[in-house]
């Protein structure tokens, strides 16, 4: 458990060099850095237990496990027939040794309470370094650390989590901190000033808000999101502007070009599917093939992580990834309706903000190729245990609402 920990709390500083170990490790992990390290460890950690027989071995046979594996798989199959080569789906073998240490290292709902709150509290508390370095560069926030687009969206997929423990807090300044680190996240992704990550978290807050306050609850806080664009000094607002505006209207010659090469690379990401409807391109050939169908100078990745995934791997693998992110939502959806416990109050909480932030994380993806993101298959196989957790507590609230044995033996009194 603790290892997973660490790893959550490294992954915001994984580009950082200090944590860069070698360029690959036998040829299979390119660019080995800490994290994997770690990631290995657990992998191995994980192996002991599953032949010990940990209760959770049983997970590797759910749906969302069964899914992954055929993803995966596919994935391979198209490097091979692609001639990518095994470096190119590399990626995808990380988030396969990931799994089972996932589902191994938590073991109980309070474990799955000390993972969601690491996740928060990592992009929590890396907020000065990240200030630090948009400081030092004189750019948006996640230069110097991240991508500023991706680490939006890994901003999006926590900000529910934040404001779940904020109302699941026992006291008020624990809720006052929870609230206050929730805002913190609100404004980092504010200073990002990524506009996917903006229209991620105006879906993902109408979601969460939606289902506690009703449709005008909603409404609200996509009125106060926007009045927010005026008031937080950044150019957010102006660059969400050149999405909508009309293309006589004055547009930074930067933004310009990059929405002219947004638009390019969508048709050609669909005109590449076409021609390669079932087998795809191949893992990471997109960038390579993308000026033969854009017309552009420079090769770019597709900027939309559903259409490269459809692009490079084929219509039928990207079916499975879908399948396997309608199972993740289904399981979240049914965990948000536990209620007659403690624990499944505190269950549906976690759900309900996980579901929130990754439909705000899935929006975003719509603009960038992010998944490879760990975040967001950490949050996948996460789901896959607290589904399980989920059922449990149903059983429990089920078993406490029957009549006693003693009570249904009692012989009812007859009329005289």
């Amino acid at each position: 458990m603790w290892l997973l920990i660490a790893m959550i709390f490294i992954m915001p500083y994984e580009a950082n060099p200090y944590l860069y170990l070698a360029p690959n490790l036998l040829g299979v992990f390119p660019d080995f850095t800490l994290i994997k390290l770690l990631g290995l460890l657990g992998f191995s950690w994980a192996m002991v237990r599953l032949s010990a027989g940990d209760r959770n071995a049983s997970l590797l046979g759910s749906r969302a496990a069964v899914l992954f594996l055929l993803f995966f798989f596919g994935v391979v199959f198209a490097g091979v027939l692609s001639g990518s080569g095994f470096l190119a789906v590399s990626r995808y073998f990380a988030f396969l040794i990931f799994l089972p240490f996932v589902l191994v290292a938590v073991q109980t709902a309070d474990d799955l309470r000390r993972v969601l709150k690491a996740i928060t509290l990592s992009l929590i508390c890396v907020f000065p370094y990240a200030l630090r370095q948009m400081l030092r560069y004189n750019d948006r926030l996640g230069v110097g650390l991240y991508e500023t687009n991706y680490f939006a969206t890994l901003l999006v997929l926590v900000i529910p989590l934040a404001f779940v423990f904020a109302a699941q807090a026992p006291d008020a300044r624990r809720r006052a901190l929870w609230t206050l680190g929730g805002l913190l996240l609100v404004l980092e992704l504010f200073l990002t000033s990524s506009r996917g990550g903006f229209l991620g978290l105006l879906v993902a807050s109408m979601v969460f808000v939606y289902r506690r306050r009703g449709l005008g609850g909603a409404l609200s806080v996509v009125a106060v999101l926007l009045v927010a664009l005026i008031v937080v000094p950044t150019d957010l607002g102006s660059r969400l502007w050149t999405m909508i505006a009309d293309r006589s209207a004055e547009v930074p010659v930067s933004l310009a070009a990059s929405n002219r090469a947004h638009e390019a690379l969508f048709w050609a990401a669909l005109r590449m599917i076409a021609d390669n409807p079932i087998f795809g391109v191949g893992p990471l050939n997109f960038k390579a093939l993308s000026t033969l169908y854009t017309g552009l100078a420079q090769g770019n990745i597709a900027h939309n992580s559903f259409l490269e995934i459809a692009a490079e791997f084929g219509l039928p693998v990207f079916a499975v990834f879908m399948m396997l992110i309608f199972t993740t939502f289904r399981t979240l959806n049914a965990a948000t309706r536990l209620a007659g416990t403690d624990e499944g109050w505190r269950i549906a909480g976690w759900a309900e903000g996980l579901r929130s932030g990754l439909l705000g994380f899935l929006v975003s993806a719509f603009f960038i190729s992010a998944q490879y993101e760990k975040l967001f298959w950490l949050i996948v196989f996460v789901t896959i245990v607290l589904g399980r957790f989920a059922r449990e507590a149903a059983v429990a609230a089920a078993a406490s609402t029957e009549p006693s044995p003693e009570l249904a033996l009692e012989p009812v009194p007859q009329p005289q």
